[in-house]
């Protein structure tokens, strides 16, 4: 049995040990402050898939003062300049996230900051399992949001299987599902990614409890994936049958995250069942952490030498925060946003826009949205500029959009260049909408990041690093769009035209701007 936490059995040398590992953990929380408060404001947005972090935050950290205390009598500070080296870099590559308002992969290195920092304290002989409670904290983050999309065409492919094999006539197309009353996407919110969050970190919980070996800790996060994914497919299959025998008129077609909870604790709570079951009948090969510690006498160091290697250790975590500090923080580079896009000197004729395209970049300095009769098409303008960029505040960002997507739905995404008459090439991002009575638009779209044309979300990234290791924050978007009609030749010739008109504008403002 795990001993029984007080503080009255602790040597001075153990009280101090663990003062230490308080201390660097605090200490890293204040210095990555601004991160630190990302994770908070995650975990407390309304619907939020990772609001479980609140409850998460205070367990990770009342294991790793659990196992500490385990293993308090084997635990020795010392130096070792290999981790150190490792945190700085670590620091360094939080320092780009941060410079490039990468929230999650600012966010993922101070977990592994805070890993390694325990790590660097103790040895990695004996902290595999305490540093899990922190790595945990992984759960927490907007990491997973990247598997949104691969779970939305599966989890079609399967509730179609479903209906097919219960004799009930359906269609399925991508994530579309078709049935003789209506069609139902399998859109984010239903991919069953709060699901999968969900079950992955109770399995990581119950593996770090369990003891289990990695091969079994691997196979058990694998099965709680399977049960997360089976009990999303029979929420959507029941919400498919609600809105067939209903004529797609029952509740449950608006409203059917709670029901999906519900399956979803009746799905775990069978498999945890069978997992204690099982584990009753056969013997998990496991590392038996809880037998009586290793009490042999560790070698002293002196109390000075802790505080030194202590303080090398958040020097070297904190070299990020601390070059931002420094070299950062002077005089920036923003350009002016007063700007005038009216165009008037082309000669092109401003025309009625269309309402139902809706592009937002949120919390922009500066916005102009017009639309222009060129050459017998409308072509709609749109661009956003901002002076400087912070977290929340950012040029890319997904929280941004160039279309309406409660209206319009992505069938087609391509990365295309054109050719201006100058002689020069322009990259762009071609994404072809289509609504619900199936019109389309062509929509183009291009960054200036740090006085760099980008059509790649993550090449404007790295070109905001660059720019902003310059003294240069400022950035803008630029969109065009138009209807589509037959292959859509005619219109793209007119962005062409109407691109090579303007851009020589738009670069005046965005690609060369100067404080």
């Amino acid at each position: 049995m795990t001993e029984r936490m007080t503080l009255k059995e602790l040597s001075p040398d153990q009280l101090f040990s663990g003062a230490v590992l308080l201390a660097c953990v605090l200490i890293l929380t204040l210095v990555y402050g601004q991160t630190s408060l990302g994770f908070y404001r995650l975990w407390v947005a309304e619907n939020s898939l990772q609001s479980h972090g609140l409850l998460l935050l205070p367990l990770s950290y009342y294991l790793l003062a659990r196992e500490w205390y385990t293993r308090r009598h084997e635990l020795q500070i010392s130096f070792r300049p290999m981790l150190l080296l490792l945190l700085a870099i670590l620091s360094v590559i939080w320092l780009l996230s941060d410079i490039a308002q990468i929230q999650v992969g600012s966010q993922m290195v101070l977990i592994m900051i805070l890993s390694v920092s325990v790590m660097a304290l103790f040895g990695m002989k004996h902290t595999a399992r305490m540093v899990l409670p922190i790595l945990v904290l992984i759960s927490a983050t907007s990491v997973w949001s990247v598997l949104s999309q691969p779970l939305q065409v599966p989890t079609a492919v399967f509730v179609n299987q479903m209906l097919h094999l219960t004799g009930y006539v359906s269609f399925q197309e991508s994530y579309f599902i078709t049935i003789p009353e209506g069609v139902f996407e399998v859109g984010d919110t239903c991919s069953g990614l709060r699901y999968q969050i969900a079950a992955i970190t109770l399995a990581i919980l119950y593996s770090f409890f369990s003891h289990y070996s990695l091969r079994h800790a691997i196979v058990y996060l694998l099965l709680a994936s399977g049960v997360a994914f089976i009990s999303n497919t029979i929420r959507i299959y029941i919400v498919v049958l609600s809105g067939h025998y209903t004529n797609m008129t029952h509740s449950l077609l608006n409203d059917h995250i709670w029901l999906g909870w519900v399956v979803f604790v009746i799905c775990y709570a069978i498999f945890m069942y069978a997992t204690v079951s099982y584990e009753k009948r056969l013997k998990i090969d496991q590392k038996q952490s809880d037998a009586e510690p290793d009490k042999a006498a560790v070698a002293k160091v002196p109390y000075s030498k802790k505080t030194l290697i202590a303080s090398a250790l958040l020097v070297s975590a904190s070299a990020g925060p601390i070059y931002s500090v420094i070299a950062m923080n002077g005089d920036v580079m923003r350009g002016s946003h007063d700007f005038d896009f009216s165009f008037s000197q082309l000669e092109l004729t401003e025309v009625a826009l269309d309402e139902s395209w809706n592009p937002v970049w949120v919390n922009a300095d500066f916005e102009k949205r017009a639309a222009y009769l060129v050459a017998g098409t409308n072509a709609e303008f749109y661009t956003a500029y901002y002076a400087t960029q912070e977290q929340g505040k950012e040029a890319v960002n997904d929280l941004n959009q160039a279309y309406n997507r409660d209206d319009w739905i992505s069938s087609e995404r391509v990365k295309r260049e054109i050719k201006l008459s100058a002689g020069r090439t322009v990259p762009l991002l071609e994404e072809t909408v289509v609504d619900s009575r199936r019109n389309e638009r062509i929509i183009w779209q291009w960054y200036y990041i740090g006085g760099e044309i980008s059509s790649s979300r993550l090449q404007s990234k790295l070109y905001g690093i660059l720019g902003a290791l310059k003294g240069r924050h400022d950035a803008a978007v630029v969109v065009i769009s138009t209807d589509k009609t037959g292959d859509g030749v005619m219109e793209r010739e007119s962005m062409t035209r109407f691109a090579d008109l303007v851009i020589d504008k738009i670069e005046q403002h965005y690609s060369t701007q100067k404080n």
